[in-house]
């Protein structure tokens, strides 16, 4: 099969699948008037692939010699991270800001467990690595879409998995068969899961021998018996064009997982009981998908930009010194979250048992802790600079009623020049991305979705060279203990590879 259209997507959806929202079984989610939001966003994935202005960075030669998804390519050079940026950021842009994330996910953990089984097989002598490119040839030649299915619901957070009084709140291999093995557990926050095709299942942090078998990754179809998807409450997206620009149109949508004792065959089995490499899976998902985050951000900042600055030019105060200086920094923000995630991208670490190449960790981290750091100061920004009319602008049913156009018309104008309905369509806009359901779940998944604060400081803290930064700093002190490294004349590293030592995986 060569890439599917978005109305081929659509019909996959239509499998018998359980889902459940806000009491009811959804029979068919690609006519739920909220779920369909979701299914349309990720449609995007589909769209772009068919824009010959995209084709060149968003489809690549599959294994078959069809058209194939770049985000199903294993990544081999700075070149092919950047082109899964460009993709990323064009979905994104489209969708105003939330990612499509049909495939974006996914295929962070497919790349992931190309990297972790590679490693198992080599020490175990187990045959995961050949598994995982199967799996990728068969999501390159269908076309699928995909969740990375990863957070654990976790329970007492003091305890490890198997220190749970109830051992299934992390998920867990209960059985095993001739042809495959039983899991049961949940998955917490999935992304789009209710409407993908595919789930691939990753631990999420370290474990010990104990945990053993909590170490499991495998993927299944959406559908699979026993799989159970209840979904969040935030996706109860309002409607109304105008009042909710953004949020009425596109959204990303989770749903808590749940595996009832769920069966899974020795071929879409990654890791079993391999607790050893756990941990390195959760790593470098993060390694990846962190710099997916931030790319998928930085269109939403525009947006944020642009709102602001229409705003001020709209209330006749773009010339002030101090709007300019918030602008300045909303300016700031935005190109640096940009700056950082290409750069993770141009300067990746090789793995060389497969040849793929993951970002650099520390920029990629560094991208994602700086969105999310600074993302509530954002808000302020933007929100000091459209003033309290956000909070109390009348409705879309009263600019919509004659007897009270007239009146909105006449004093919601601003600036001279600037109609009525051109301002009330800015704070509507502004209204949705910062100060309604959508943008408190911006405000949230900012900073815990991608992994928290705390946990990109710990990722940034392990793999930074700091013997080269006391190295610089020794020299600077004449202090002489043969740890000092060596500068030419010049001031450059004599030793390229001292002065930036590859990541220990």
């Amino acid at each position: 099969m060569a890439l599917r259209t978005p109305e081929e997507f659509r019909d996959s959806l239509r499998d018998d699948r359980t889902v459940y929202f806000q009491g009811e079984r959804v029979r068919d989610v690609t006519v739920h008037p909220v779920l369909r939001i979701g299914v349309e966003s990720a449609a995007v994935d589909y769209q772009i692939a068919e824009d010959p202005d995209n084709r060149h960075f968003a489809v690549v030669p599959g294994p078959d010699g069809q058209p194939s998804s770049r985000f199903f390519l294993a990544p081999r050079n700075s070149d092919d991270l950047l082109k899964r940026h460009l993709l990323i950021e064009a979905g994104s842009r489209i969708c105003f800001g939330f990612p499509p994330f049909a495939k974006e996910g996914g295929s962070d953990a497919l790349n992931t467990a190309a990297l972790v089984s590679k490693k198992v097989d080599q020490q175990f002598g187990t045959g995961y690595h050949g598994r995982v490119e199967e799996f990728r040839r068969y999501l390159q030649q269908n076309d699928l879409s995909v969740a990375i299915t990863m957070t654990d619901p976790k329970g007492d957070r003091s305890l490890r998995p198997s220190q749970q009084a109830d051992k299934d709140l992390y998920l867990r291999m209960v059985a095993e068969r001739r042809d495959g093995v039983v899991v049961r557990g949940a998955k917490a926050h999935i992304t789009s899961s209710p409407y993908t095709n595919e789930l691939f299942v990753l631990p999420c942090r370290q474990m010990t021998e104990t945990d053993r078998d909590y170490a499991v990754a495998f993927a299944i179809p959406a559908n699979s018996p026993g799989v159970k998807m209840i979904v969040s409450a935030t996706a109860a997206t309002p409607v109304r064009l105008m009042d909710h620009p953004v949020s009425s149109s596109y959204h990303i949508i989770e749903s808590l997982v749940v595996f009832e004792d769920v069966f899974v065959p020795h071929e879409r089995l990654f890791l079993k009981r391999e607790w050893q490499y756990a941990g390195l899976a959760a790593h470098l998902f993060a390694t990846y998908h962190r710099v997916t985050a931030a790319a998928y951000k930085y269109p939403f900042a525009e947006l944020l930009v642009g709102a602001a600055k229409l705003m001020a030019e709209y209330n006749g105060l773009d010339r002030m010194s101090h709007i300019r200086d918030k602008l300045s920094w909303l300016v700031t923000y935005a190109e640096t979250i940009r700056a950082l995630t290409r750069a993770a991208c141009m300067n990746p670490v090789e793995d060389r048992d497969t040849g793929m190449v993951y970002p650099d960790p520390i920029l990629g981290n560094a991208a994602k802790f700086y969105f999310a750091d600074n993302y509530h100061h954002c808000v302020k920004l933007v929100q000091d600079i459209a003033g309290g009319i956000v909070a109390t602008v009348p409705s879309e049913e009263d600019y919509l009623n004659p007897e009270t156009r007239p009146l909105l018309d006449k004093y919601l104008r601003g600036a001279a020049d600037v109609p009525a309905e051109h301002r009330l369509r800015v704070i509507k806009l502004v209204k949705d991305l910062v100060a309604s359901d959508m943008g408190g779940y911006w405000e949230v998944t900012s900073i815990h979705a991608e992994g928290s604060l705390a946990a990109q400081r710990l990722a940034v803290y392990g793999s930074a060279d700091f013997p080269r930064y006391e190295s610089a700093a020794k020299r600077a002190a004449r202090i002489h203990d043969g740890t000092a490294g060596v500068y030419s004349g010049l001031g450059c590293w004599r030793d390229e590879e001292s002065r930036n030592p590859k990541p220990k995986t």
